[in-house]
């Protein structure tokens, strides 16, 4: 078997940057256990693979695979998988389903960019979590407060200082052991760049990502979250990360929805043999 796979650098127009993600191109659907051991052979954060929906020609089926387990739904593998078919197979417009039946839309826009449509997941308020912080070396005074987003099994840590995001160094084993309910942990703070409304850091140890370069996904809940603090519909994102990655976001809570805006660069192709 052949399978066409490609690796994209998504949420950046540089090579190299932004979050890169493994994409194959299918013709009908592998076995679980095979798709896990192709995301573990790729080694990067997930892996999307993708089956074309017999209903339409820019419908398709799409799964997600880290290294270590399939997850529900990822936003750096969407853009990048929305830049394989709307690129090498021409599409101007495509639909995603998931394996949890979440429908994502993803088109062309007119700057070489690519707009998604994400669910809008607003976080709650949670108690402080001593813990977290502790695993995290923040103290309280370092923070504003703690969020949940259910939907994602994300806690989100609000700090008040961008400089203490910065410095941030998690003890991943500890998170794991204090809180192994969790998916994924981000902390989040103001932007001292006047282009970026806010910024984040996205650690997700618990399926085998200890810090995800670009985490569009975490975007579902960091936007309505920031948009109510900011009073704004409209905000640029940027996560902090070694790589770094940007995006931008629009909010329609009307329809449940966050508009996610970014770039992606292809940076491999070729032909997976199995």
């Amino acid at each position: 078997m052949q399978i066409k796979t490609y690796i994209i650098d998504s949420f950046t127009q540089e090579p190299f940057k932004g979050n890169p993600a493994g994409v194959c191109l299918l013709d009908s659907e592998l076995a679980p256990p095979l798709m896990q051991s192709i995301a573990s052979e790729m080694n990067l954060s997930e892996t999307a693979f993708l089956v074309p929906a017999p209903e339409s020609d820019d419908h398709f089926h799409i799964r997600y695979f880290t290294p270590k387990v399939e997850i529900a739904f990822c936003g750096h593998a969407t853009l990048a998988s929305a830049k394989v078919v709307l690129d090498r197979l021409s599409l101007s417009k495509a639909t995603f389903t998931t394996g949890q039946g979440l429908q994502l839309q993803v088109s062309q826009e007119e700057d070489g960019g690519i707009l998604m449509h994400f669910p809008l997941y607003a976080p709650a308020a949670k108690e402080p979590l001593p813990e977290i912080y502790a695993a995290l070396d923040l103290s309280p005074d370092d923070c504003v407060g703690v969020f949940y987003a259910e939907p994602l099994t994300l806690l989100i840590v609000q700090l008040k200082k961008h400089k203490t995001l910065l410095e941030v160094k998690p003890d991943y084993k500890k998170l794991i052991q204090e809180a192994p309910y969790l998916k994924g942990l981000a902390l989040t703070s103001p932007s001292e760049d006047p282009a970026y409304d806010f910024c984040s850091r996205c650690f997700w140890p618990w399926v085998g990502i200890n810090e995800d370069p670009v985490t569009g996904s975490a975007h579902s809940a960091l936007a309505p979250f920031w948009a109510f603090i900011l009073g704004k519909t409209q905000l640029n994102a940027y996560q902090a990360s070694a790589r770094g990655g940007s995006m931008h976001l629009t909010l329609q809570p009307a329809k449940s929805l966050v508009e996610v805006r970014s770039h992606a660069q292809i940076v491999l192709e070729g032909v997976l043999f199995v």
